[in-house]
């Protein structure tokens, strides 16, 4: 399956990292909110905007293209479609994980909005406002979840967790190392002072399983990132430890994604995008005064 198709000037517009809160009250967290479709009406009379007070969190028509549901999630059939990272699972739909993310954080996670944007044939083409992530925290440890482009309804197709322990509480790194070899499968080499423990197993284009005593760094639209061609889904752990204390964890990362459901959306998301472009220009009846 040839990722040749999948431009890199796609772009991301209007994200934050940690998004918004719906109630933010100065100018630049309103035009920030604004632009991850959040508003509320305290925000709304600031900035000028006419929003409904009882739809504060509906994203505004951008203008852009309203992307249609035509491809639908198909499980993966090796180790990484029952794989979960505290009970989130890829494939889940948006209800499932905010359902899942709410029993864990203890609130429901936050709704990062967003919108994609290219150019084709020399037209701008951006689509409307979509919801992009899920983020919540505990403490110290923090989930964010990305759905599908709605091209593929609204499933997981990555999860990150990121998880800090205090230093006269933390994990037995012997413990954590025997829990994830047996949860995941993973291996992790022994506490050195010269590097953190890390490990990532991938799946090939054959649905075969391998293991690496690295950590990665896969884009799903950036095949040159993959530990091998054609990589299907890989779930990637590291361990930090406490300072010079090889004994206990202080810190942990984890990410799970499905690599083939992105490339199969970002497909389908550029034939949406770019036949939006062509259906106009086909349709245009504008002449050049002479």
């Amino acid at each position: 399956m040839s990722r040749s198709f999948l431009p890199a000037f796609v772009l991301v517009l209007a994200v934050s990292t940690v998004p918004l809160s719906v109630h933010a009250q100065s100018l630049t967290q309103c035009l920030l909110a604004h632009n991850q479709g959040l508003i509320t009406p305290a925000c709304a009379h600031l900035l000028g905007l006419s929003v409904p007070p009882s739809q504060p969190q509906t994203p505004p028509d951008n203008g852009g293209v309203h992307l249609r549901q035509t491809v639908t999630y198909q499980p993966l059939d090796n180790v990484f479609g029952q794989d979960s990272i505290l009970g989130l699972r890829l494939g889940m739909t948006q209800a499932d994980a905010t359902s899942t993310m709410t029993s864990y954080c203890g609130k429901a996670p936050q709704v990062t909005n967003t919108y994609l944007s290219t150019t084709y044939k020399g037209v701008g083409v951006n689509t409307q406002y979509f919801p992009s992530t899920l983020t919540c925290q505990k403490g110290q440890d923090s989930l964010t979840v990305r759905l599908s482009i709605p091209v593929m309804g609204a499933v997981v197709t990555k999860i990150e967790r990121s998880a800090s322990f205090p230093m006269e509480a933390s994990p037995h790194y012997a413990d954590l190392q025997a829990d994830i070899a047996s949860k995941y499968g993973l291996h992790l080499q022994p506490m050195t002072r010269y590097g953190t423990p890390s490990g990532t197993a991938y799946a090939g284009p054959d649905g075969k399983v391998v293991t690496t005593q690295t950590g990665t760094t896969a884009e799903a639209n950036e095949p040159l990132t993959y530990t091998t061609p054609h990589e299907m889904a890989y779930l990637s752990v590291t361990v930090i430890p406490v300072g010079e204390n090889l004994s206990n964890v202080s810190g942990l990362r984890l990410t799970l994604e499905d690599l083939r459901a992105e490339e199969v959306m970002y497909a389908e998301l550029f034939k949406q995008m770019n036949g939006s472009v062509d259906a106009k220009l086909s349709g245009s009846t504008v002449k050049a005064a002479l």
